[in-house]
């Protein structure tokens, strides 16, 4: 677990730029949420999204909650809604309910327990089946508050005015807080212990979504082995029991300094990718009997002249079914940046910057074996029958069929 051979396997935040102004909200717990719902059922979608549109929890919410809140709330308003406010809070500590009270493993039961994190990254996440799965992201983000005026009367759409004699154009758009612009859906293949991107299949099924948008890769392994061999150069130290599904859960946080981090945040200039390898920190939840990595997070300490800048991703890890076994991949994962909306240049010259929000909330769904099968053909019938003195043929490749989804 090299660095060299790392950082070809980095997790990418590709940020958008735009400006973003401050905005209050109500600071409320995941138990006084909770109350609220309660008050709030049989009330319409759009009654009971209004009602959290104002709302900003104080700490993280759990997979089974969520599920039990979009259960009884399976408003498309209200899912949104509640999908902003859980995403924000993702990388917030868990309410006290949360939290196992039982003492701490000594220090040579953790380090037992991250060496088997540690293990189960170098082998059992390789040794995963060739396997399709369906990724779906939607993206939320802000819209600044603008005001351009352009001198000569150009040709902006917006009020015109006279000053001294010379025509000028005014263009305003509103503020519009974080909400959502689009959806995508591409299928994910996972082939010989590797995460195959295909960029081309996110851009035809985007609808809707900016061009140039928050994206994040490295789900489906390079995150874990990144953080992890950080990590191994670096510092760990207990934090907490948590629930877990069926047996508490170690929670371990972590901090990686700038000059052992392989973690990449790539940043837009112009026609080019800046990419900046910043310190970073996270917790990383481990299952205590077999070290498999249940969620992880991280967020980015940017350095200068990037200070304005936010960027932080969380994935969250849960048994799934594959062919006929269960393996433990990817389920849920937030992604979460402020950018400022000025270049490069003028973030190096001290200037003040507006930023803008970006979230993305994606499902990982519909797992099965990526299956394969040729078929040799002979004749124009495509019955395999070969004619009278022909010679059988055999597929320029049969080595490398084309993928069949079930």
């Amino acid at each position: 677990m090299g660095g060299c051979a790392m950082r070809k396997w980095v997790v990418v935040l590709l940020l958008a730029v735009s400006a973003w102004p401050a905005m209050a909200a109500k600071s409320v717990s995941v138990g006084q949420l909770d109350q609220l719902l309660g008050t709030l059922h049989g009330k319409s979608d759009g009654k009971v999204a209004q009602e959290l549109s104002d709302l900003e929890l104080t700490e993280r919410v759990s997979p089974d909650r969520l599920a039990h809140w979009e259960k009884d709330f399976p408003g498309s308003r209200t899912h949104e809604a509640l999908t902003k406010l859980v995403d924000l809070a993702a990388f917030l500590n868990p309410p006290a309910t949360d939290v196992v009270p039982i003492p701490g493993p000594d220090s040579a039961t953790q380090e037992r327990m991250l060496a088997m994190a540690v293990d189960y990254v170098k082998s059992t996440i390789t040794r995963l089946p060739n396997f399709l799965a369906t990724r779906e992201t939607a993206h939320f983000e802000d819209t600044p508050s603008q005001q351009t005026v352009v001198a000569g009367g150009g040709n902006l759409l917006g009020a015109r005015a006279m000053r001294g004699g010379q025509s000028i154009s005014v263009s305003n758009s509103e503020y519009k807080s974080l909400h959502s612009t689009g959806t995508s859906s591409t299928v994910v293949t996972y082939r010989d212990g590797f995460e195959v991107h295909d960029t081309d299949a996110v851009r035809g099924k985007s609808q809707g979504g900016p061009p140039r948008a928050l994206t994040t890769m490295g789900e489906f392994g390079p995150i874990l082995s990144v953080v992890l061999g950080d990590v191994l150069r670096s510092e760990a130290t207990w934090q907490r029991w948590e629930k877990g599904a069926s047996e508490p859960v170690a929670v371990f946080r972590y901090v990686v300094p700038e000059e052992q981090s392989n973690f990449t945040v790539g940043i837009p200039t112009g026609d080019k990718i800046e990419n900046v390898y910043p310190g970073y920190h996270g917790e990383i939840a481990v299952d205590p009997a077999s070290g498999a990595i249940l969620r992880i997070s991280l967020v980015a300490e940017m350095p200068s002249p990037y200070q304005a800048m936010q960027s932080a991703i969380m994935v969250e890890y849960a048994p799934v079914t594959i062919g006929e076994q269960s393996f433990i991949c990817p389920v849920r994962s937030v992604a979460f940046s402020k950018v400022p909306m000025a270049h490069s240049a003028a973030l190096q010259q001290g200037s003040a910057v507006d930023v803008q929000t970006q979230l993305n909330d994606v499902a990982f769904t519909q797992y099965h074996l990526f299956r394969s099968k040729s078929r040799i053909v002979t004749n124009e019938s495509g019955t395999g029958d070969a004619p009278p003195g022909a010679v059988p043929t055999t597929p320029a490749n049969p080595a490398a069929p084309a993928p069949q989804q079930p």
